[in-house]
Formats: C-alpha cells, structure tokens, sequence
C-alpha cells in the first residue's frame, strides 16, 4: 500500500532512504534545512558519489518534494529522521539535530504516524527524545502514534549497501509499533525485543570495527620495529579461513561513523559508572596514528638529508577513504593542518572528492592526471589510494622528487 513518507535530513543516509521508497511505491518528501541542498536536487543534480543525476531527475519524476518548506510535511503516515549525530571536541554526544527533528514534526504527525529513527545514537536516546515527547503531548505510544528505532547500515564506496533489500536491525516501543516497522520495511529485518538493543547493536558494530582497526595499528607499530612488513603479516594471517578477519592500519579512521559511534557509548557508561577502558584504549591507539606517521615522515626526510621547514608538499589523496567522494573527519585533513604549521606550502589534490563539498578557500584542486605538475614539489606525500592514482602510480612516482606512501600496508 502506498504511503505518504517523510525523510527529514538529506545526506548518505537520508537521500538514499528517498530513493529506496521511491522506488517501491510510496510518495515521499525529503526535507532538509540546506537550502543549497534543495536547490541542487530539484534541478536534478546530485551532491552524493553514491546517487547519480539521473537518479535524481527519475525520483522528481515520480512526484518526489525535496523542499525546506515545513508546512509541506503535515498529515504524512511516516516520518524517518536521518539526522546527523556527531561528538563535539571533547568527544561529548551532540543530539541536537535528533531534538530538532523531533520539534519539527511534533506538531505535524496525525493519528497514526509511524515515526522511525535511524540516526546513530546510545540506547535510551529514542525513548528519551520521541517516546517522552509525544508520550508528554498526550499520545498513546502504540495505540494512536507509534514509534520505532532501525538503524541505517550505508557502507560509503559500496554501492550495494544503499539497497532496501540490506537486512536491518529493528525495534518498537511496544509490540504494536514493532509490527508497525516490520511491515513498512519488509522481511528483510531482525527484530529486537526493546529498542535500547537495537540502538546498542549498532553502536556495538561500529566499536568492533574501532577496536580491531586499533589493533592493526598497533599491530604496524610491533612491525616497524622488527623491520618486516605489516601487509605481509596480514596477508599471512589472512589465510586462515576461520576465527580471523583482516583489518588494516591507517592513518587515522576517517568518515561518520567509526570515529564518532564508539564514544557514544564510552559517554553513556561513564554517566552509568562503568569503565570501558578497552574502547577508549582503541580510540587512543587510533588518535595516535597520527603523529606517528608524522614522525615517520620526518624520519624518512633525515634520510634524504632533508627538513620539513620550507619545502614544498604535494598531498595527494584526501578523503577518508579510497574511492570515496566525502572528506568527513578525514584524517588527511588533519595531518594537512599539521604540515601546514612546519612547512612553507601545502598543495592537496584529490580527484574522487565531490565537487560540491570543495570549497572555494580550501587547498584542494584536482590533478586531472596531470602528473608532471608534480615536479615542482620538493615532496609528495601519496595519502589515499584512490583506484585512478592506483592506475597511475608509476607516473605519479616518476615526477616526485621525493615520494612517501602513507598507503603501503
């Protein structure tokens, strides 16, 4: 049956949730408070590596609103809410956006709605923010409003996660809401008893992920002192087919969700009084990646009788992560700005990096695999791996002076 559906927030998650309604049947209204947002999509232009234009121009279509315009999300039988869920600087929960969203549709949702929210977040935070919410205006959570958690599962760089068909996690306040959710998404879902589990299963996946990346990173560290190779210790261990998964060190995780999630829960707990010191050992580990690289950077220069003071750097790669177009907490970003308080110029370029999100005062131009503009650089420090530099590699290292791969593993 068709529904009239709502996203509110339209980035990696959001507008990829538009699409897969779209496609199967239902009438939706993606809002989004970017104005430059609205305006890109309802000229059929996508901001996202991952949604192409035509995408878009089929979505508006089929009778899809991408709008700003409030008023135009009244009366709607679905409201999914696919904010942002970021920390602050001392790596503190900021809700603001899910508190927001909630006050955006408050007065809006009829006798009915089905509110889900799929944002990120630590248990507790949907019954704290909408089941106390609409539970405070007067209605009866599972009767006449329901209300749902189902957190998205978007892989950036794999295509396939975008699908509706991804299985997802889902939970209900009350059994009436949880079959409320488990019929608008299909059979495709695991349901869970309560929603604080289904909230703490994706913190839960995204901590596994922290945890084993820090402890490839350390694992880099013990290698660099023994004078052999990490990628081939991996490789090594890789070949056992069971109770072994390959992660790789890095430079720092980068993106929305590794870097961020974890401290969700490291907060929750502190405020609970129970220690987690294995999560917030791994988010040391990671944060140190850092100034280790930096370190190494400066030890390769000394062999080539070189200093960082005054030369001139080439950054090639800055997203944060291969073949993917969003530079979202990238660690290459940071070690730019620490470059760029011990050297005289920094150049950075990045050919995969989304047009829309360069801005006009940031250092990043695109190399369009004119290699020789290398030359006038007195290093070049090959950052992100991006499959077209990867093709090019023996170019791009011809016209280097001085060549450091942060990318070999």
């Amino acid at each position: 049956m068709e529904k009239e559906i709502v996203v509110i927030g339209l980035g990696y998650v959001g507008l990829p949730s538009v699409m897969n309604h779209v496609e199967n049947g239902h009438q939706v209204t993606g809002f989004d408070i970017d104005q430059k947002k609205i305006d890109s999509l309802n000229q059929g232009v996508s901001y996202l590596d991952t949604m192409s234009d035509e995408l878009i121009g089929e979505m508006l279509k089929k009778g899809t609103v991408f709008t700003t315009n409030e008023k135009l999300l009244k009366d709607k039988d679905i409201y999914i809410i696919d904010v942002p869920t970021p920390i602050d600087e001392d790596k503190i929960p900021d809700l603001s956006y899910v508190k927001s969203a909630v006050n955006l549709i408050e007065d809006k949702v009829k006798a009915g709605s089905l509110i889900i929210l799929e944002s990120t977040t630590y248990p507790g935070t949907t019954e704290e923010y909408l089941v106390q919410k609409f539970a405070e205006k007067g209605y009866n959570i599972g009767t006449d409003l329901y209300i749902a958690y189902s957190p998205e599962r978007i892989d950036p760089g794999n295509r396939q996660s975008l699908s509706a068909k991804i299985p997802r996690i889902v939970a209900g306040h009350t059994k009436n809401c949880l079959a409320q959710a488990k019929a608008f998404y299909g059979d495709h879902v695991s349901a869970v008893s309560n929603l604080k589990t289904a909230e703490l299963a994706k913190i839960y996946e995204n901590t596994f992920r922290l945890v084993n990346i820090a402890l490839a990173d350390e694992l880099q560290k013990i290698t660099d002192n023994l004078e052999i190779s990490v990628g081939e210790v991996l490789e090594a261990a890789a070949t056992k087919p069971f109770g072994f998964m390959k992660f790789t060190p890095n430079l720092g995780i980068g993106g929305h969700c590794i870097p961020v999630d974890p401290y969700y829960l490291t907060w929750l707990m502190e405020q609970r009084g129970l220690d987690t010191p294995l999560i917030s050992t791994a988010g040391q580990i990671n944060d140190s990646m850092l100034e280790y690289h930096l370190h190494k950077i400066n030890e390769y220069l000394s062999e080539q009788e070189k200093d960082l003071s005054g030369l001139k750097i080439a950054i090639l790669g800055v997203t944060y992560k291969k073949n993917v177009a969003d530079i979202r907490m990238s660690s290459v970003r940071r070690l730019m700005d620490k470059l760029g308080k011990m050297t005289a110029q920094i150049v950075a370029y990045d050919d995969v990096l989304h047009a829309y999100y360069t801005k006009d005062d940031e250092k990043i131009h695109r190399l369009e695999k004119n290699y020789h503009e290398l030359t006038s650089f007195d290093l070049v420090i090959y950052a992100v791996d991006h499959e077209l530099y990867e093709e090019n590699k023996p170019k791009i290292i011809e016209n280097s002076r001085l060549f450091y791969d942060l990318t070999i593993v």
